[in-house]
C-alpha cells in the first residue's frame, strides 16, 4: 500500500463505493510513511463524508410547532384540537369558517448540543472510526446551530468547543488520528461536556448532551451523579464485549438521571442512524 500503485487502486475504489476505507486507514496509519498516510487519510475522510450524506438530510433541523389563533391559506397544517376547543358551538351549528381555524407554524429551534464519545480501549478502533462518521452526521444536521465534541478514555479532550468555528474536515482528521486507548472514565467525559454546555444560556429544552458509550467504566466515580446536572442527557449504548448487561444497565441509569432518551444499538454501525433518530425527534 505504501506505493503510488496502492494509492491509485484505493482512489478508484473510493470513487465507486469505498465504505471500507476508514477501516483500511486505521490498520495502516502507523506503519505507512507520512507521505502516503496523508493521502489515505484523505480517502478515508471522503468515504466518511459520502456515507454521512447518505444517512443525514440537511433539511432535517430542530423544529418546534406552535399553534396560532388564525389560519392563513397556504399554511401546511392546522390544529384540530385547538380548533375544537375554542369553537365548540360553531362546530355544533356547522357555522365555522377558516378564520376560526387554528393554524400551526413551524419555527427552527436553535439547539446547543455536546456530543460525548467514548474512545477508550474497551470500545477499540472500530468505534473510533465510527466516531468520525457520527460527528460528521451531527455536523451536517447542526450546520447553523452550535455543537461541541468531547472524546474521552482515561482522560477527556474537547475536540470542538461549542462556540468554536471548526471545519468538519478538520474534526474528522483529528478523530482519525486520535487513539482508542486507555481506561474508561465516563464521569470525566460528562464533566468536560457539561463545561461546554454551561457556556450557553438558552432554555433548558434547547440544550442537551448525547453520550455514546458501552457504559462500562473502570475509572472515576459513578457517572449517574454528573448526569443529573445536565439540562438533558441522551444516551446511545452499545453492548460491551466484556460486561454487556451491566454496561447497558449503567447507560439506562445515566439517561434516566439526565431526563433523556436511551437508544440501544447492537452494532457500532447503527450509531449514526440512532443519532439521526434522536436529532430528528428531539
Amino acid at each position: 500500500m505504501d506505493t503510488e500503485d496502492g494509492v491509485r487502486f484505493f482512489s478508484e475504489k473510493v470513487k465507486n463505493q469505498g465504505d471500507f476505507m476508514p477501516e483500511v486507514y486505521f490498520f495502516i496509519r502507523r506503519p505507512i510513511s507520512p507521505k502516503y498516510k496523508s493521502i489515505f487519510r484523505r480517502l478515508a475522510r471522503q468515504s466518511i463524508l459520502k456515507l454521512s450524506l447518505k444517512i443525514t438530510s440537511k433539511g432535517i433541523r430542530g423544529q418546534f410547532k406552535k399553534s396560532v389563533p388564525y389560519y392563513q391559506i397556504g399554511m401546511p397544517e392546522f390544529s384540530l384540537d385547538e380548533t375544537l376547543q375554542h369553537n365548540p358551538l360553531k362546530i355544533y351549528e356547522k357555522n365555522i369558517n377558516y378564520k376560526d381555524i387554528f393554524g400551526i407554524v413551524r419555527k427552527r429551534q436553535k439547539r446547543k448540543i455536546v456530543l460525548i464519545l467514548d474512545t477508550s480501549g474497551s470500545m477499540y478502533g472500530r468505534l473510533l472510526l465510527n466516531a468520525a462518521l457520527t460527528t460528521s452526521v451531527l455536523a451536517y444536521n447542526m450546520e447553523k446551530e452550535d455543537y461541541a465534541v468531547v472524546l474521552f478514555n482515561s482522560r477527556a479532550m474537547t475536540l470542538k468547543k461549542i462556540n468554536q468555528q471548526k471545519s468538519t474536515l478538520k474534526i474528522i482528521d483529528d478523530i482519525l488520528d486520535s487513539e482508542a486507548v486507555g481506561f474508561t472514565n465516563i464521569q470525566l467525559g460528562l464533566e468536560k461536556g457539561l463545561i461546554e454546555l454551561n457556556k450557553t444560556r438558552e432554555e433548558r429544552k434547547s440544550r442537551f448532551g448525547i453520550l455514546i458509550s458501552d457504559g462500562v467504566f473502570n475509572r472515576g466515580k459513578n457517572p449517574v451523579e454528573v448526569a443529573k446536572r445536565f439540562p438533558k442527557l441522551h444516551v446511545i449504548g452499545m453492548p460491551s464485549e466484556n460486561d454487556a448487561t451491566q454496561g447497558i444497565r449503567t447507560c439506562r441509569e445515566i439517561a434516566e438521571a439526565g431526563r433523556g432518551k436511551f437508544y440501544a444499538v447492537t452494532n457500532y454501525k447503527e450509531i449514526p442512524r440512532a443519532l439521526m433518530e434522536l436529532l430528528t425527534h428531539d
